[in-house]
């Protein structure tokens, strides 16, 4: 199995597999569950039929309940939670204690006008939490537009809604949305000096999604993933165990700086010399 595959199904759905846990006999398909969502946690979508198959950004599932646990498998991994149906909004609260709120598609401007936390790129409608750190806002999820040099991790469109788009420098320069830019090389010292200096790296990264026991603590809600990048000779490398993220400053007419978090590794390194024409992830930063 393929790490986008296992590691995608933990992503977009931040769930625990629980063995043994699958439904066993035909379940309920409530009609109020039936219709689009939206994922508050990571801007995933989830659409599920009343004849119990649905679609996860474009991963086909079957889904059902019984009592209040909603169980929905794809291929043979299985994700089960309670789940609670309030207005327009979906609470699953899965095993492990996470708890993910999904919105109704034709309401999620509705939900996101009241909700500070959130930002939806008009450009393509896409979801994005934020998150201030130092006193800026920026974004808590990797950038998915596409636009110009990008790429999505292996050519898998599903890798994009799990870990967003790779780009290279020249497009990332210009790919965040109106009031969002591409963050210089300082206003990214100066995010990593507030979250820890040396350390930062543990409390920027993500809980989930990173190799050998290597999460993060998360602990301003940065939720860094380890997209890997783009080769120039076309090939992906590092999914699961690196993290790259370009800064808009040069470093002589080929290289710019970039950011990577590792892994085994508690820091975040700076990188002077990144090839322009490599794809690396993109976080934008609020004007």
């Amino acid at each position: 199995m393929s790490f986008i595959t296992r590691q995608g199904r933990t992503l977009l759905l931040t769930a625990v597999l629980v063995v043994g846990s699958v439904c066993v006999s035909n379940g309920d398909r409530p009609p109020a569950l039936v219709g689009q969502w939206v994922s508050m946690k990571n801007g995933a979508k989830i659409e599920l039929f009343k004849d119990g198959t649905g679609v996860i950004d474009n991963a086909s599932i079957t889904w059902k309940t019984e009592g209040k646990r909603f169980a929905n498998t794809e291929g043979n991994s299985t994700f089960v939670c309670d789940y609670n149906l309030s207005g327009y909004e979906l609470t699953r609260t899965f095993d492990d204690g996470e708890v993910i709120v999904w919105v109704r598609k034709d309401k999620l401007k509705e939900y996101v006008e009241k909700s500070p936390n959130y930002f939806i790129d008009s450009r393509n409608d896409r979801l994005y939490r934020t998150v201030k750190i130092g006193g800026k806002t920026w974004m808590a999820q990797d950038l998915n537009y596409q636009t110009g040099k990008s790429w999505c991790y292996d050519d898998d469109n599903s890798a994009c809604e799990i870990v967003g788009r790779l780009y290279d420098w020249n497009t990332a320069k210009t790919a965040c949305p109106a009031g969002w830019h591409l963050p210089s090389q300082k206003e990214w010292n100066d995010m990593v000096a507030a979250a820890g200096g040396n350390v930062a790296g543990k409390a920027l990264k993500s809980t989930y999604g990173w190799y050998s026991d290597g999460n993060g603590t998360d602990g301003f809600g940065f939720s860094a993933l380890p997209g890997g990048f783009r080769d120039i000779d076309g090939r992906f490398y590092g999914v699961g165990s690196s993290g790259d993220w370009w800064a808009a400053t040069e470093n002589g007419s080929s290289n710019a700086y970039m950011r990577n978090m590792y892994y085994n590794r508690d820091n975040v390194e700076v990188f002077q010399n990144g090839y322009k024409g490599l794809g690396h992830s993109v976080r934008c930063l609020q004007d």
